[in-house]
């Protein structure tokens, strides 16, 4: 076996080799400390990598299972990827919508002027959020709240866009339902105050703006009281409705009615030029709710009514004057026997 004496004997003839020794060992260090730098930073990649990988298995898993609706298109609106949600919103598999244009959603009912002020958004880089009223494809339309976004390549053009929707057609009906009880009347389907009021009020303006006259009736039922009484609720809502429809019946679908409440109704008519037209009207509606009425419990009900009419300028020039002249008129009816109409005008 060669020992260390036999060794330092052997390099020592060789004096080159003693002489680059040093060298050889600073190249030894240089190459292990990159050999170092090399390895952990082939070590940092791996794990930032790895993390990366992590992420985007999260972000998969969260576009996947999302409750909302995601559709990511390209720049042209031609549509490369959907989640399930969308396809259990719309009833589409996704090979039936990728690679076609989202226009084969559209509901039909909105307007052009709408989807362009979208895309104009969408091009100038912004988000754009929204309703769509698209259509499934059993053809049954849902209304759809959407936030789009653009998204841009490495070198800030927009490549394509992502949008999220959720199905809002549950809620637009529960607003349209509490809208409709707010301004309308449960029972009859007749504007209820609040909303006459308003109407009342827009006669007004378009009257005074045109330089025009209408007629407002204020009407009370007689003997409603009775049939309540004698026969019930259920007899009164009857009659009620009976009225209501009756009313509908009588005057022009430009005209307004409503219920004030009870057994109290209002009629706005349209554009008059006398005030004989209203007395016409006033008959008509009289001569529609004396027609006998059958109650649930098989007997008849006959009821009339006592009707005071204002006219817009002549007896007052806003919506509440034109209440009060009305219901004044109505009382002088009541008080001179009922079952009859009177002009505010002429008490």
């Amino acid at each position: 076996m060669i020992g260390l004496v036999e060794i330092h004997t052997f390099l020592s003839s060789y004096p080159i080799i003693t002489l680059l020794g040093p060298f050889f060992l600073l190249i030894a260090i240089v190459l292990a400390v990159y050999y170092l730098r090399i390895s952990r930073r082939l070590h940092f990649q791996v794990a930032l990598q790895e993390q990366t990988d992590v992420m985007l298995r999260k972000l998969s898993s969260a576009v996947e299972n999302s409750p909302a609706s995601i559709i990511i298109t390209d720049k042209k609106g031609i549509v490369e990827y959907v989640n399930p949600a969308f396809v259990w919103m719309t009833g589409y598999a996704p090979e039936e919508v990728l690679g076609n244009s989202t226009r084969m959603l559209k509901g039909g009912d909105q307007p052009d002027e709408f989807y362009r002020d979208m895309w104009q958004t969408l091009l100038h880089g912004e988000v754009w959020r929204g309703e769509f009223h698209n259509k499934q494809k059993n053809g049954a339309l849902f209304w759809e709240a959407a936030s789009i976004s653009p998204i841009t390549d490495a070198h800030g053009e927009i490549s394509h866009f992502v949008a999220v929707k959720e199905n809002i057609t549950d809620k637009k009906m529960l607003l349209e339902q509490l809208e409709h009880m707010a301004r309308f009347d449960a029972l009859t389907g007749l504007s209820n105050r609040r909303m006459f009021l308003e109407r009342l009020e827009q006669s007004v303006e378009i009257a005074r703006r045109n330089g025009q006259s209408f007629a407002l009736m204020y009407l009370d039922l007689d003997g409603f009281k009775q049939i309540n009484d004698r026969c019930g609720h259920e007899a009164g809502d009857l009659v009620l409705k009976k009225t209501a429809a009756r009313l509908r019946e009588a005057v022009r679908k430009s005209d307004s009615v409503g219920r004030m409440g009870g057994d109290e109704f209002t009629v706005a008519l349209g554009t008059i030029h006398h005030y004989e037209d209203a007395g016409q009207v006033a008959d008509k509606i009289l001569e529609a709710l004396r027609r006998p009425i059958i109650l649930p419990d098989g007997t008849t009900g006959w009821i009339d009514a006592s009707i005071g009419i204002s006219v817009f300028p002549d007896d007052a020039t806003d919506g509440d004057a034109l209440m009060a002249a009305a219901d004044d008129a109505m009382y002088e009816v009541k008080r001179n026997g009922k079952s009859g109409w009177q002009l505010a005008s002429r008490q």
